[in-house]
């Protein structure tokens, strides 16, 4: 039996940004011990969060509209360099304040790697088999968070935490050679074209609709991220079997990746993107009703795999809904609904449950999605309408 070969700069790109990932997802375990030790409170380990979400936000467009004039590599190399300069900026930190700007540095990071490396994966991969080279790229994304916190605990443990922020500088070393060697496709009719108006960009349907639902995502996120602990520790998991269901639900999520992304070739990636949310949002409300350790490790990992569906599927589909001149825009978008998402959600989600219990915050998130849902929805047959449209008017 004879398999296609895989191109070389697929596996260079999918390779790069696994050790991206691992890059900045090995200080994640450790991060909150390390502002501790010198001298954050609980309340500013919850602010360096917000630095970096709302840096992500003020950043997004025009960064978006840098890679649409620059390319996408060329904005995944400068942001691989500030993933190299961070972990050796936590070393130098003295004080829990000098974080606020290291945590800032990192936001503008994570917002010039992955939804570049996504939409440069789009762009080198020969159509026919664009949706496997995008479900590649999701899981090597997966494979690299679920091993870079293990590996960043494990090595404070044994040789301290200077080691794992070596490692994670090491590691986005690695990631920057790799993508060095990605050959890009030169679109000069694309890149000299003068950049349309984001605000033509933000009207259209297809984008406010992905947009929404990644808003939606990012409220889920939060709720599962930040509250399952606390509703599990209030029926009486410890930590051990509360890790359990996150490590049940990471590795489901990475494993259904690359599936999704073959059979998004034969199905509608809308549709696709909308299951995954709903499904999403009912595992969390049968979560909020739940006691028993292994049904709710078994609903976190069908959450996993919900949360895999939509996170390819939902960044196939603002990539296929958008011109290769305003990808970049597009995308930027899409990401700041997410940030805005990952700013409100925390701090709603916490006035809930100061209010009434973790349990409650958890059917509230769900809810809203599923109302969330039907404005999208909605939103979507507008775009569909609209591009029916077009060849009569023509």
């Amino acid at each position: 039996m004879n398999f296609p070969r895989i191109p070389r700069r697929i596996i260079l790109l999918t390779f790069a940004i696994f050790f991206a990932d691992a890059s900045h997802s090995t200080i994640i375990p450790i991060f909150p011990g390390y502002a501790r030790q010198l001298g954050a409170s609980l309340i500013m380990l919850g602010t360096y969060g917000s630095a970096a979400a709302i840096t992500m936000l003020i950043f997004s467009i025009p960064l978006g509209r840098l890679s649409d004039k620059h390319g996408r590599k060329r904005m995944m190399t400068l942001g691989l360099i500030l993933f190299i300069i961070v972990p050796l900026c936590y070393i130098l930190a003295k004080d829990p304040i000098h974080l606020y700007p290291i945590r800032i540095i990192l936001g503008i990071g994570v917002g010039t790697i992955f939804g570049n490396g996504f939409l440069l994966i789009s762009e080198i991969s020969n159509p026919k088999n664009r949706n496997k080279a995008q479900g590649f790229y999701m899981t090597s994304m997966g494979l690299g968070f679920t091993l870079g916190p293990l590996l960043g605990g494990y090595t404070t443990k044994i040789w301290g935490i200077k080691t794992s922020f070596f490692l994670s500088s090491l590691f986005a070393i690695i990631s920057f050679i790799l993508i060095l060697l990605v050959e890009e496709e030169q679109m000069p009719e694309i890149r000299e074209r003068e950049l349309r108006d984001t605000r033509s960009i933000i009207k259209k349907p297809s984008v406010q609709a992905s947009g929404i639902a990644n808003f939606l995502n990012a409220l889920m996120f939060n709720a599962i991220t930040l509250f399952y602990p606390v509703y599990s520790a209030d029926v009486g998991l410890d930590e051990a079997q509360i890790g359990l269901g996150f490590t049940t639900r990471g590795i489901v999520s990475t494993l259904v990746r690359l599936p999704v992304g073959i059979v998004i070739k034969y199905l509608s990636t809308f549709t696709l993107m909308v299951f995954g949310l709903t499904l999403s949002a009912m595992t969390i409300l049968t979560i909020s009703v739940q006691t028993s350790l292994i049904i709710l490790s078994m609903v976190m990992g069908i959450q996993g795999f919900a949360y895999g569906i939509y996170l390819t599927s939902g960044n196939v589909y603002i990539a296929e809904e958008s011109p290769p001149s305003q990808r970049g825009t597009s995308m930027a978008i899409y990401s700041m609904f997410g940030n805005l998402g990952g700013i409100l959600g925390p701090l709603v989600l916490g006035l809930i449950a100061e209010n009434s219990n973790s349990s409650i915050v958890l059917t509230f998130s769900a809810i809203i999605t599923l109302l969330g849902l039907v404005v999208v929805y909605f939103i979507n047959r507008k775009a569909t309408a609209s591009d029916s449209l077009i060849p009569q008017m023509l």
